[in-house]
Protein backbone atom coordinates (compact mmCIF):
# COMPACT_ATOMS: atom_id res chain seq x y z
CA UNK A 1 0.00 0.00 0.00
CA UNK A 2 2.89 2.37 1.14
CA UNK A 3 4.56 2.26 -2.22
CA UNK A 4 0.85 2.74 -4.76
CA UNK A 5 0.16 5.80 -2.36
CA UNK A 6 3.38 7.06 -2.80
CA UNK A 7 3.12 7.64 -6.16
CA UNK A 8 -0.33 8.42 -6.18
CA UNK A 9 0.73 11.34 -3.83
CA UNK A 10 3.62 11.86 -6.55
CA UNK A 11 1.70 11.95 -9.56
CA UNK A 12 -0.75 14.06 -8.51
CA UNK A 13 1.04 16.84 -6.44
CA UNK A 14 4.02 17.30 -8.63
CA UNK A 15 0.73 17.98 -11.15
CA UNK A 16 -0.23 20.78 -8.85
CA UNK A 17 3.28 21.87 -7.82
CA UNK A 18 4.27 22.62 -10.96
CA UNK A 19 1.30 25.01 -11.40
CA UNK A 20 2.37 26.75 -7.58
CA UNK A 21 6.14 27.29 -8.32
CA UNK A 22 5.04 28.59 -12.07
CA UNK A 23 3.10 31.29 -10.12
CA UNK A 24 5.44 32.29 -7.71
CA UNK A 25 7.26 33.85 -10.06
CA UNK A 26 4.43 36.49 -10.76
CA UNK A 27 2.42 36.24 -7.83
CA UNK A 28 0.84 39.58 -8.82
CA UNK A 29 -0.77 38.35 -12.34
CA UNK A 30 -1.57 35.16 -10.44
CA UNK A 31 -3.56 36.77 -7.27
CA UNK A 32 -5.26 39.31 -9.56
CA UNK A 33 -6.83 36.47 -11.79
CA UNK A 34 -7.96 34.60 -8.98
CA UNK A 35 -9.37 37.71 -7.50
CA UNK A 36 -11.39 38.74 -9.95
CA UNK A 37 -12.40 34.56 -11.15
CA UNK A 38 -14.05 35.35 -7.24
CA UNK A 39 -15.49 38.77 -8.20
CA UNK A 40 -16.88 37.79 -11.73
CA UNK A 41 -18.40 34.66 -10.67
CA UNK A 42 -19.90 36.15 -7.81
CA UNK A 43 -21.32 39.33 -8.89
CA UNK A 44 -25.28 38.61 -8.90
CA UNK A 45 -24.85 37.23 -4.77
CA UNK A 46 -26.43 40.06 -2.40
CA UNK A 47 -22.96 40.94 -1.30
CA UNK A 48 -22.07 41.41 -4.62
CA UNK A 49 -24.81 43.92 -5.73
CA UNK A 50 -24.36 45.72 -2.68
CA UNK A 51 -20.67 46.25 -3.24
CA UNK A 52 -20.60 46.57 -7.22
CA UNK A 53 -18.69 43.31 -8.31
CA UNK A 54 -20.21 44.06 -11.34
CA UNK A 55 -17.94 47.56 -11.30
CA UNK A 56 -14.83 45.64 -10.32
CA UNK A 57 -12.29 45.19 -12.80
CA UNK A 58 -8.85 45.45 -10.59
CA UNK A 59 -7.31 45.61 -7.60
CA UNK A 60 -7.84 49.13 -6.84
CA UNK A 61 -11.40 49.09 -8.04
CA UNK A 62 -11.72 46.06 -5.40
CA UNK A 63 -10.40 47.90 -3.05
CA UNK A 64 -12.55 51.19 -3.22
CA UNK A 65 -15.88 49.17 -3.27
CA UNK A 66 -15.08 46.55 -1.20
CA UNK A 67 -14.97 47.19 2.52
CA UNK A 68 -12.75 45.57 5.23
CA UNK A 69 -14.57 43.22 7.61
CA UNK A 70 -14.47 41.09 10.87
CA UNK A 71 -16.93 38.34 11.24
CA UNK A 72 -19.89 40.42 13.36
CA UNK A 73 -19.87 42.84 9.98
CA UNK A 74 -21.43 39.56 8.04
CA UNK A 75 -23.24 37.90 10.67
CA UNK A 76 -26.69 39.52 8.91
CA UNK A 77 -25.76 36.93 5.68
CA UNK A 78 -24.31 34.13 7.33
CA UNK A 79 -27.75 34.20 9.74
CA UNK A 80 -29.75 33.98 6.59
CA UNK A 81 -27.43 31.24 5.04
CA UNK A 82 -28.06 29.17 7.90
CA UNK A 83 -31.29 29.47 7.47
CA UNK A 84 -30.97 27.92 4.06
CA UNK A 85 -30.96 30.84 1.93
CA UNK A 86 -29.23 30.72 -1.25
CA UNK A 87 -26.70 32.88 -3.20
CA UNK A 88 -26.27 35.53 -0.40
CA UNK A 89 -22.25 35.54 0.00
CA UNK A 90 -21.72 32.83 -3.20
CA UNK A 91 -23.04 31.87 -6.09
CA UNK A 92 -21.70 28.46 -5.04
CA UNK A 93 -24.24 27.04 -2.43
CA UNK A 94 -22.96 26.34 1.12
CA UNK A 95 -22.29 22.84 1.73
CA UNK A 96 -21.26 22.95 4.95
CA UNK A 97 -20.14 25.89 8.01
CA UNK A 98 -16.80 25.33 10.03
CA UNK A 99 -16.96 26.31 13.98
CA UNK A 100 -15.06 28.33 15.31
CA UNK A 101 -14.52 30.52 18.34
CA UNK A 102 -16.01 34.57 18.21
CA UNK A 103 -15.39 37.55 19.47
CA UNK A 104 -18.59 37.50 21.94
CA UNK A 105 -20.07 33.99 23.77
CA UNK A 106 -21.76 33.44 20.32
CA UNK A 107 -19.52 30.72 18.11
CA UNK A 108 -18.46 32.17 14.32
CA UNK A 109 -19.50 29.94 11.25
CA UNK A 110 -17.56 30.12 8.99
CA UNK A 111 -19.21 28.77 5.52
CA UNK A 112 -17.29 26.32 3.15
CA UNK A 113 -18.13 25.75 -0.18
CA UNK A 114 -17.47 22.69 -2.63
CA UNK A 115 -14.67 24.78 -4.38
CA UNK A 116 -13.19 25.65 -1.16
CA UNK A 117 -12.82 22.27 -0.13
CA UNK A 118 -11.39 21.14 -3.57
CA UNK A 119 -8.55 23.68 -2.76
CA UNK A 120 -7.95 22.87 1.09
CA UNK A 121 -7.85 19.55 -0.74
CA UNK A 122 -5.09 19.93 -3.12
CA UNK A 123 -3.00 22.23 -0.87
CA UNK A 124 -2.90 18.91 1.57
CA UNK A 125 -1.91 16.97 -1.44
CA UNK A 126 1.12 19.17 -2.29
CA UNK A 127 2.14 19.12 1.10
CA UNK A 128 2.40 15.47 1.18
CA UNK A 129 3.62 15.12 -2.32
CA UNK A 130 6.68 17.61 -1.17
CA UNK A 131 7.06 15.77 1.67
CA UNK A 132 8.00 12.83 -0.18
CA UNK A 133 11.05 14.30 -1.81
CA UNK A 134 12.94 14.51 1.79
CA UNK A 135 11.10 11.79 3.47
CA UNK A 136 10.76 9.11 1.01
CA UNK A 137 9.41 6.04 3.36
CA UNK A 138 7.44 8.22 5.53
CA UNK A 139 3.91 6.85 3.59
CA UNK A 140 4.84 3.32 4.09
CA UNK A 141 3.24 2.50 7.25
CA UNK A 142 -0.08 3.83 9.06
CA UNK A 143 -0.74 7.25 9.61
CA UNK A 144 -2.09 9.14 12.91
CA UNK A 145 -4.55 11.82 12.20
CA UNK A 146 -6.47 13.58 15.26
CA UNK A 147 -9.14 15.70 14.08
CA UNK A 148 -12.20 17.02 15.38
CA UNK A 149 -15.50 16.08 14.46
CA UNK A 150 -16.52 16.98 10.59
CA UNK A 151 -20.06 16.96 11.46
CA UNK A 152 -21.71 18.45 15.13
CA UNK A 153 -24.89 19.50 14.15
CA UNK A 154 -26.76 20.95 11.68
CA UNK A 155 -28.28 24.87 11.04
CA UNK A 156 -31.66 25.24 10.59
CA UNK A 157 -31.51 25.32 6.83
CA UNK A 158 -30.23 21.61 7.39
CA UNK A 159 -25.86 22.45 6.61
CA UNK A 160 -23.91 20.80 8.65
CA UNK A 161 -21.15 22.24 11.02
CA UNK A 162 -17.95 20.82 12.20
CA UNK A 163 -14.15 21.72 12.56
CA UNK A 164 -11.79 22.52 10.22
CA UNK A 165 -9.69 19.54 10.67
CA UNK A 166 -12.71 17.01 10.13
CA UNK A 167 -13.61 18.34 6.88
CA UNK A 168 -9.78 18.52 5.94
CA UNK A 169 -10.00 14.38 6.94
CA UNK A 170 -13.49 13.91 4.53
CA UNK A 171 -11.35 15.66 1.50
CA UNK A 172 -8.77 13.00 1.67
CA UNK A 173 -9.05 9.97 -1.34
CA UNK A 174 -9.97 6.81 0.12
CA UNK A 175 -6.44 5.99 -1.08
CA UNK A 176 -5.49 8.08 1.96
CA UNK A 177 -8.19 6.80 4.08
CA UNK A 178 -7.25 3.77 4.11
CA UNK A 179 -3.94 4.38 5.71
CA UNK A 180 -5.25 5.98 8.60
CA UNK A 181 -5.19 3.93 12.06
CA UNK A 182 -7.51 6.11 14.12
CA UNK A 183 -11.26 5.23 12.40
CA UNK A 184 -12.95 8.22 11.90
CA UNK A 185 -16.26 8.04 14.15
CA UNK A 186 -14.12 8.76 17.36
CA UNK A 187 -13.66 12.13 16.71
CA UNK A 188 -17.15 12.13 16.89
CA UNK A 189 -17.72 10.79 20.75
CA UNK A 190 -17.81 13.44 23.25
CA UNK A 191 -16.27 11.88 25.84
CA UNK A 192 -12.68 13.17 26.07
CA UNK A 193 -11.14 10.58 28.14
CA UNK A 194 -12.96 8.06 26.50
CA UNK A 195 -12.11 9.71 23.06
CA UNK A 196 -8.21 9.96 23.74
CA UNK A 197 -8.41 6.17 25.06
CA UNK A 198 -9.99 4.52 22.07
CA UNK A 199 -7.41 6.77 20.03
CA UNK A 200 -4.46 5.08 21.86
CA UNK A 201 -5.87 1.71 21.62
CA UNK A 202 -6.06 1.87 17.53
CA UNK A 203 -3.12 3.78 17.22
CA UNK A 204 -0.77 1.51 19.56
CA UNK A 205 -2.27 -1.30 17.67
CA UNK A 206 -0.16 -0.27 14.78
CA UNK A 207 2.88 0.35 13.27
CA UNK A 208 3.06 4.19 12.16
CA UNK A 209 5.62 6.10 10.38
CA UNK A 210 3.80 9.62 9.94
CA UNK A 211 1.84 11.58 12.23
CA UNK A 212 -0.25 14.45 11.44
CA UNK A 213 -2.58 16.93 13.88
CA UNK A 214 -1.99 20.89 14.14
CA UNK A 215 -1.90 20.86 17.69
CA UNK A 216 1.23 19.58 19.31
CA UNK A 217 -0.68 18.99 22.77
CA UNK A 218 -3.09 17.07 21.10
CA UNK A 219 -0.26 14.30 20.61
CA UNK A 220 0.74 14.86 24.24
CA UNK A 221 -2.09 14.47 25.80
CA UNK A 222 -2.47 10.98 23.49
CA UNK A 223 0.84 9.80 24.80
CA UNK A 224 0.22 10.70 28.16
CA UNK A 225 -3.32 8.99 28.28
CA UNK A 226 -1.49 5.59 26.65
CA UNK A 227 1.22 5.77 29.61
CA UNK A 228 -1.91 6.18 32.08
CA UNK A 229 -3.54 2.75 30.45
CA UNK A 230 -0.71 0.52 29.25
CA UNK A 231 -1.73 -2.16 30.26
CA UNK A 232 -4.95 -1.95 30.22
CA UNK A 233 -3.87 -1.21 26.06
CA UNK A 234 -2.28 -4.22 25.97
CA UNK A 235 -4.53 -6.56 27.44
CA UNK A 236 -7.53 -4.76 25.05
CA UNK A 237 -5.28 -5.73 21.87
CA UNK A 238 -4.60 -9.33 23.09
CA UNK A 239 -8.37 -9.85 23.62
CA UNK A 240 -9.83 -7.97 20.72
CA UNK A 241 -11.65 -4.99 22.91
CA UNK A 242 -11.58 -2.47 25.54
CA UNK A 243 -11.44 -3.22 29.66
CA UNK A 244 -13.64 -5.37 31.77
CA UNK A 245 -15.72 -2.31 33.02
CA UNK A 246 -15.92 -1.01 29.50
CA UNK A 247 -17.05 -4.50 28.06
CA UNK A 248 -20.68 -4.32 27.94
CA UNK A 249 -23.05 -2.79 25.35
CA UNK A 250 -24.36 -0.51 27.75
CA UNK A 251 -21.32 1.09 29.29
CA UNK A 252 -19.86 2.10 25.54
CA UNK A 253 -23.28 3.80 24.97
CA UNK A 254 -23.36 5.50 27.92
CA UNK A 255 -19.52 6.92 26.99
CA UNK A 256 -20.92 7.66 23.18
CA UNK A 257 -18.71 4.83 21.72
CA UNK A 258 -20.25 3.81 18.22
CA UNK A 259 -21.20 -0.11 17.85
CA UNK A 260 -19.06 -0.03 14.98
CA UNK A 261 -16.11 0.30 16.61
CA UNK A 262 -16.05 -3.20 18.47
CA UNK A 263 -16.10 -5.06 15.17
CA UNK A 264 -13.23 -3.12 14.11
CA UNK A 265 -11.46 -4.35 17.21
CA UNK A 266 -9.81 -7.63 16.46
CA UNK A 267 -7.15 -9.76 18.57
CA UNK A 268 -3.47 -9.29 17.86
CA UNK A 269 -1.71 -11.59 20.46
CA UNK A 270 1.88 -10.60 18.26
CA UNK A 271 1.15 -7.05 18.82
CA UNK A 272 0.54 -7.21 22.55
CA UNK A 273 3.70 -9.15 23.26
CA UNK A 274 5.59 -6.61 21.11
CA UNK A 275 3.97 -3.99 23.81
CA UNK A 276 4.62 -6.29 26.49
CA UNK A 277 8.25 -6.28 25.67
CA UNK A 278 8.49 -2.87 25.78
CA UNK A 279 6.81 -2.38 28.74
CA UNK A 280 9.37 -4.79 30.44
CA UNK A 281 12.17 -3.24 29.28
CA UNK A 282 11.16 0.01 29.73
CA UNK A 283 8.73 0.34 32.23
CA UNK A 284 6.38 2.51 30.13
CA UNK A 285 4.34 2.48 26.65
CA UNK A 286 5.45 5.46 24.49
CA UNK A 287 5.33 6.10 21.15
CA UNK A 288 9.18 6.38 20.38
CA UNK A 289 10.08 2.67 21.48
CA UNK A 290 6.01 1.81 19.96
CA UNK A 291 6.48 3.27 16.78
CA UNK A 292 9.95 2.52 15.78
CA UNK A 293 9.06 3.31 11.72
CA UNK A 294 8.03 6.80 12.28
CA UNK A 295 9.31 8.77 9.77
CA UNK A 296 7.55 12.19 10.10
CA UNK A 297 5.94 13.87 12.88
CA UNK A 298 3.73 17.39 11.28
CA UNK A 299 2.11 19.84 13.77
CA UNK A 300 2.19 23.89 14.16
CA UNK A 301 5.75 24.66 15.36
CA UNK A 302 5.54 28.26 15.64
CA UNK A 303 3.17 30.66 17.41
CA UNK A 304 2.02 29.99 21.47
CA UNK A 305 1.08 26.89 20.31
CA UNK A 306 4.22 25.93 18.62
CA UNK A 307 5.70 26.74 22.07
CA UNK A 308 4.99 22.97 23.04
CA UNK A 309 6.17 20.93 19.92
CA UNK A 310 9.61 21.29 21.88
CA UNK A 311 8.19 18.82 24.54
CA UNK A 312 6.92 16.29 21.98
CA UNK A 313 11.28 14.84 21.64
CA UNK A 314 10.27 13.23 25.53
CA UNK A 315 7.77 11.02 23.84
CA UNK A 316 8.05 11.11 20.00
CA UNK A 317 11.96 11.00 20.28
CA UNK A 318 13.76 13.04 17.51
CA UNK A 319 11.86 11.66 14.33
CA UNK A 320 12.10 15.13 11.91
CA UNK A 321 9.21 17.71 11.90
CA UNK A 322 7.73 19.82 9.51
CA UNK A 323 4.71 22.23 10.18
CA UNK A 324 1.54 21.49 9.16
CA UNK A 325 0.65 24.52 7.55
CA UNK A 326 -0.47 28.14 8.84
CA UNK A 327 -4.32 27.19 8.44
CA UNK A 328 -7.32 28.57 10.05
CA UNK A 329 -11.34 27.96 9.78
CA UNK A 330 -11.18 31.11 7.65
CA UNK A 331 -8.96 29.53 5.06
CA UNK A 332 -5.63 27.55 4.15
CA UNK A 333 -2.56 29.97 4.00
CA UNK A 334 0.92 28.54 3.35
CA UNK A 335 2.60 25.71 1.50
CA UNK A 336 5.29 24.34 4.24
CA UNK A 337 8.40 22.82 1.89
CA UNK A 338 11.15 22.18 4.63
CA UNK A 339 11.57 20.85 8.25
CA UNK A 340 11.53 22.49 11.29
CA UNK A 341 10.51 25.75 10.39
CA UNK A 342 6.53 27.50 10.54
CA UNK A 343 7.19 29.37 7.94
CA UNK A 344 5.84 28.60 4.21
CA UNK A 345 4.92 29.41 0.71
CA UNK A 346 1.70 31.13 0.05
CA UNK A 347 -0.79 29.45 -0.89
CA UNK A 348 -1.69 31.46 -3.96
CA UNK A 349 -4.37 29.30 -5.37
CA UNK A 350 -6.47 29.31 -2.09
CA UNK A 351 -6.69 32.99 -1.08
CA UNK A 352 -6.20 35.85 -2.38
CA UNK A 353 -4.43 38.64 0.12
CA UNK A 354 -3.85 41.71 1.01
CA UNK A 355 -1.47 43.12 3.79
CA UNK A 356 -1.36 45.86 6.43
CA UNK A 357 2.15 46.56 7.73
CA UNK A 358 1.99 46.28 11.76
CA UNK A 359 3.11 49.70 12.90
CA UNK A 360 -0.26 50.91 10.64
CA UNK A 361 -2.53 48.77 12.15
CA UNK A 362 -4.40 50.98 14.42
CA UNK A 363 -3.98 53.71 11.40
CA UNK A 364 -7.75 55.07 10.08
CA UNK A 365 -5.80 54.67 6.19
CA UNK A 366 -3.35 52.17 6.12
CA UNK A 367 -0.80 51.36 3.15
CA UNK A 368 -2.93 48.07 1.81
CA UNK A 369 -0.19 45.96 0.12
CA UNK A 370 -0.22 42.95 -2.12
CA UNK A 371 1.64 39.85 -2.02
CA UNK A 372 4.69 40.45 -4.17
CA UNK A 373 5.26 43.84 -2.65
CA UNK A 374 5.77 42.71 0.89
CA UNK A 375 9.22 42.95 2.51
CA UNK A 376 11.55 40.07 3.94
CA UNK A 377 11.68 40.28 7.75
CA UNK A 378 8.69 42.92 8.38
CA UNK A 379 5.42 42.10 10.06
CA UNK A 380 1.91 42.62 8.70
CA UNK A 381 -1.94 41.83 9.48
CA UNK A 382 -3.69 39.88 7.09
CA UNK A 383 -7.09 40.13 5.29
CA UNK A 384 -8.08 37.41 3.06
CA UNK A 385 -10.58 37.28 -0.25
CA UNK A 386 -11.49 33.48 -0.85
CA UNK A 387 -14.20 31.18 -2.52
CA UNK A 388 -16.08 30.62 0.80
CA UNK A 389 -17.65 33.96 0.50
CA UNK A 390 -15.18 35.92 2.79
CA UNK A 391 -14.10 39.34 0.59
CA UNK A 392 -11.33 41.45 2.47
CA UNK A 393 -11.72 39.61 5.60
CA UNK A 394 -9.52 40.41 9.21
CA UNK A 395 -8.64 37.23 9.83
CA UNK A 396 -6.98 39.26 13.00
CA UNK A 397 -3.68 37.41 12.35
CA UNK A 398 -0.12 39.02 12.44
CA UNK A 399 2.44 37.42 10.38
CA UNK A 400 6.17 37.58 9.52
CA UNK A 401 7.69 37.60 5.82
CA UNK A 402 10.36 35.25 6.63
CA UNK A 403 12.01 35.00 3.04
CA UNK A 404 10.82 34.74 -0.48
CA UNK A 405 10.16 32.03 -3.09
CA UNK A 406 11.05 33.50 -6.00
CA UNK A 407 8.70 36.72 -6.03
CA UNK A 408 6.23 34.98 -3.57
CA UNK A 409 6.65 35.22 0.20
CA UNK A 410 7.38 32.81 3.07
CA UNK A 411 5.38 33.64 5.79
CA UNK A 412 5.10 32.24 9.10
CA UNK A 413 2.43 33.03 11.94
CA UNK A 414 2.74 35.36 14.51
CA UNK A 415 0.44 35.67 17.03
CA UNK A 416 -3.31 36.95 16.76
CA UNK A 417 -3.36 40.47 16.70
CA UNK A 418 -5.42 42.98 18.55
CA UNK A 419 -7.24 41.98 22.13
CA UNK A 420 -6.92 38.08 21.86
CA UNK A 421 -5.00 35.38 23.39
CA UNK A 422 -4.50 32.22 22.44
CA UNK A 423 -2.21 29.46 24.32
CA UNK A 424 -3.89 26.37 22.68
CA UNK A 425 -5.80 27.71 20.01
CA UNK A 426 -8.46 28.67 21.91
CA UNK A 427 -8.48 32.51 20.65
CA UNK A 428 -10.17 34.17 24.00
CA UNK A 429 -10.72 37.80 23.11
CA UNK A 430 -11.21 40.26 25.86
CA UNK A 431 -15.07 40.06 25.55
CA UNK A 432 -14.84 36.71 26.66
CA UNK A 433 -13.16 38.01 29.68
CA UNK A 434 -15.56 41.16 30.16
CA UNK A 435 -18.90 38.44 30.04
CA UNK A 436 -16.97 35.96 32.37
CA UNK A 437 -15.63 38.73 34.72
CA UNK A 438 -19.36 40.60 34.61
CA UNK A 439 -21.10 37.61 35.28
CA UNK A 440 -18.92 36.58 38.39
CA UNK A 441 -19.44 40.16 40.16
CA UNK A 442 -22.86 39.88 39.58
CA UNK A 443 -23.50 35.79 40.49
CA UNK A 444 -20.99 36.33 43.75
CA UNK A 445 -21.98 40.12 44.18
CA UNK A 446 -18.09 41.32 43.81
CA UNK A 447 -16.57 44.52 43.63
CA UNK A 448 -13.92 44.24 41.03
CA UNK A 449 -12.35 47.46 40.08
CA UNK A 450 -9.87 45.86 37.67
CA UNK A 451 -8.47 43.04 35.86
CA UNK A 452 -5.72 41.87 34.00
CA UNK A 453 -5.20 38.47 31.78
CA UNK A 454 -2.08 37.09 30.87
CA UNK A 455 -1.13 33.36 29.00
CA UNK A 456 1.29 31.21 30.54
CA UNK A 457 2.18 28.29 28.03
CA UNK A 458 4.77 26.88 30.08
CA UNK A 459 1.88 25.62 32.75
CA UNK A 460 -0.86 25.35 29.81
CA UNK A 461 -3.05 28.07 32.07
CA UNK A 462 -4.08 31.68 31.92
CA UNK A 463 -3.22 34.37 35.26
CA UNK A 464 -6.05 36.77 35.89
CA UNK A 465 -5.28 39.38 38.38
CA UNK A 466 -8.67 40.62 40.27
CA UNK A 467 -8.70 44.11 42.18
CA UNK A 468 -11.73 43.04 44.79
CA UNK A 469 -12.64 45.57 46.77
CA UNK A 470 -15.01 42.69 48.36
CA UNK A 471 -13.21 41.07 51.40
CA UNK A 472 -12.43 37.46 49.80
CA UNK A 473 -10.27 34.79 51.78
CA UNK A 474 -8.36 32.30 50.11
CA UNK A 475 -10.59 29.70 50.36
CA UNK A 476 -13.49 31.10 48.91
CA UNK A 477 -11.34 32.45 45.91
CA UNK A 478 -10.33 28.25 45.66
CA UNK A 479 -13.84 26.78 46.04
CA UNK A 480 -15.84 29.16 44.18
CA UNK A 481 -14.46 32.20 42.32
CA UNK A 482 -12.10 30.49 40.42
CA UNK A 483 -14.77 27.01 39.35
CA UNK A 484 -17.48 30.12 38.45
CA UNK A 485 -14.84 32.36 36.61
CA UNK A 486 -13.74 28.89 34.31
CA UNK A 487 -16.77 27.91 34.12
CA UNK A 488 -18.34 31.35 32.42
CA UNK A 489 -15.08 31.12 30.30
CA UNK A 490 -15.93 27.89 28.87
CA UNK A 491 -19.49 29.30 28.21
CA UNK A 492 -17.94 32.15 26.20
CA UNK A 493 -15.93 30.09 23.95
CA UNK A 494 -16.28 26.68 22.87
CA UNK A 495 -12.95 26.30 21.95
CA UNK A 496 -11.83 26.86 25.88
CA UNK A 497 -14.36 25.15 26.86
CA UNK A 498 -12.91 22.09 24.21
CA UNK A 499 -9.30 22.35 25.66
CA UNK A 500 -10.35 22.29 29.41
CA UNK A 501 -12.32 19.24 28.85
CA UNK A 502 -9.73 17.62 26.91
CA UNK A 503 -7.28 18.66 29.43
CA UNK A 504 -5.07 20.34 27.19
CA UNK A 505 -5.68 23.36 29.08
CA UNK A 506 -5.66 24.27 33.20
CA UNK A 507 -7.50 25.85 35.36
CA UNK A 508 -6.53 29.18 35.21
CA UNK A 509 -4.71 30.85 38.50
CA UNK A 510 -5.84 34.03 40.14
CA UNK A 511 -4.31 36.66 41.84
CA UNK A 512 -6.07 38.57 44.38
CA UNK A 513 -4.41 42.37 44.10
CA UNK A 514 -3.83 44.99 46.42
CA UNK A 515 -5.95 47.99 46.27
CA UNK A 516 -3.33 50.37 44.95
CA UNK A 517 -2.19 47.92 42.03
CA UNK A 518 -3.49 50.00 39.34
CA UNK A 519 -2.54 53.62 40.99
CA UNK A 520 1.16 52.37 41.33
CA UNK A 521 0.99 50.81 37.44
CA UNK A 522 -0.29 54.46 35.93
CA UNK A 523 2.75 55.80 38.41
CA UNK A 524 4.84 53.80 36.60
CA UNK A 525 3.66 54.85 33.47
CA UNK A 526 4.26 58.22 34.05
CA UNK A 527 8.13 58.03 35.43
CA UNK A 528 8.31 56.55 32.11
CA UNK A 529 7.85 59.93 30.41
CA UNK A 530 4.78 59.06 29.11
CA UNK A 531 1.64 61.69 29.33
CA UNK A 532 -1.05 60.49 31.66
CA UNK A 533 -3.71 61.48 28.86
CA UNK A 534 -2.72 58.58 26.80
CA UNK A 535 -2.73 56.03 29.96
CA UNK A 536 -5.18 52.97 29.08
CA UNK A 537 -5.25 50.04 31.36
CA UNK A 538 -4.65 46.54 29.46
CA UNK A 539 -7.19 44.12 30.55
CA UNK A 540 -5.25 41.51 28.32
CA UNK A 541 -1.14 41.08 27.56
CA UNK A 542 0.65 38.48 26.33
CA UNK A 543 3.28 38.92 28.26
CA UNK A 544 4.28 38.62 31.39
CA UNK A 545 4.27 42.39 33.47
CA UNK A 546 6.78 42.08 35.79
CA UNK A 547 5.54 44.91 38.21
CA UNK A 548 2.07 43.15 38.25
CA UNK A 549 3.46 40.68 40.77
CA UNK A 550 4.77 43.62 43.33
CA UNK A 551 1.07 44.07 44.57
CA UNK A 552 -0.05 40.62 44.73
CA UNK A 553 -1.93 40.13 48.00
CA UNK A 554 -2.35 36.36 47.60
CA UNK A 555 -2.63 33.89 44.76
CA UNK A 556 -4.61 30.62 44.45
CA UNK A 557 -4.46 27.84 41.64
Amino acid sequence: MGIILSSFIRAYGLLLGNKLIQAAHRPDTSQKEFLLRIINKNKGTEYGRKFSFSAISDEKEFRNNVPVVEYNDLNIFIDKIKKGQRNVLTKDPVVMFTLTSGTTARPKYIPITAQGQKRTARLMRQWLCHALSDHPAYLDKGFLSITGAAVEGHTEGRIPYGSASGMIYTTFPRIVHNSFVIPFPISEIADYDMRYYLMARFAYWKPISFIATPNPLTLVKLAETAHIHQEDLIRSMHNGWLSEKLQTRQHCADAGVPDSLRFLMKPDKARARFLVGILERTGKLLPVDCWPELKLLSCWLGGSIGFHADSLTAYYGIAPRRDIGYMASEGCITLPVRDSTPAGLLALFNNYYEFIPEEQIDSTQPDILPAHETEVGKCYKLLLTNENGLYRYDIDDIVKVEDRYRNTPILSFVRKSGNILSIAGEKLHLNHFLIAIGKLKSQLTLDIQQFRAIPDPEKLRYEVFLDVRTVVLPEFVRSTILPVLDTYLCECNIEYDSKRKSKRLNAPCIHIMNASWEDNMRSIHIRAGKRDIQYKWLQLSSQRIEEDYQYINFSVE
